[in-house]
C-alpha cells in the first residue's frame, strides 16, 4: 500500500463519528398500595440481624403512563427484606409493570427522601435496566419512583 493512500485511509477513518456507549434514563413514578405484610422478628425484639419484612403491593400510575390515566392499577411489586442488622438491610424482589418486569436486589440504603433499593435488571421492555427503586415516606400508600437506565445500543 502506497504512503499516500494509507493517509487518506488513516484520515478518512479518523473523520468518522466516534461511537460511544450512551444510555437512555427513564423515570417510573407509582403509588404502592399494601395488600399484605409480613414480619418475621427472630429476636431480639425490634430490627436485627434475621428479621424479615415480605411485601405485596399493587402499584397505581401516579400521573398518566403506559397509556392509562393517573389513579389507574398498573401492576405489582412484592419483595423481601432482610435485615443484616438494626440499620441495614438488603431487599429481593421484583416489580411487574406493563411490558415487563423489574428485578430488584442488594443493600437498602436510607436517604433524606427515602429508602433507595437497587433495580438490577428486568424483562420485556425492562431488559438490560438497572437503576434504583426510590421508596418515599407512607405506610399504606407511598410513592414509589423508579430510575432506569438502559444501554440505547446492542447488548451483548
Amino acid at each position: 500500500m502506497s504512503l499516500r493512500l494509507l493517509l487518506v485511509a488513516v484520515l478518512a477513518f479518523a473523520a468518522l463519528p466516534a461511537v460511544t456507549a450512551s444510555a437512555v434514563t427513564q423515570q417510573i413514578k407509582v403509588i404502592s398500595v399494601t395488600v399484605s405484610t409480613v414480619s418475621h422478628d427472630v429476636g431480639p425484639k425490634g430490627a436485627s440481624k434475621g428479621d424479615t419484612i415480605a411485601y405485596r403491593d399493587k402499584l397505581v400510575n401516579a400521573a398518566q403512563q403506559f397509556g392509562k390515566k393517573k389513579g389507574a392499577a398498573v401492576g405489582s411489586d412484592s419483595g423481601t427484606m432482610t435485615f443484616t442488622g438494626p440499620h441495614t438491610a438488603t431487599f429481593r424482589g421484583k416489580a411487574v409493570l406493563p411490558g415487563g418486569t423489574l428485578t430488584l436486589s442488594g443493600p437498602v440504603y436510607s436517604t433524606t427522601a427515602g429508602l433507595v433499593v437497587p433495580v438490577t435488571g428486568g424483562t420485556g421492555a425492562f431488559a438490560h435496566v438497572h437503576g434504583t427503586l426510590l421508596v418515599g415516606s407512607g405506610s399504606k400508600r407511598v410513592a414509589n419512583t423508579y430510575r432506569l437506565v438502559r444501554p440505547s445500543g446492542p447488548v451483548a
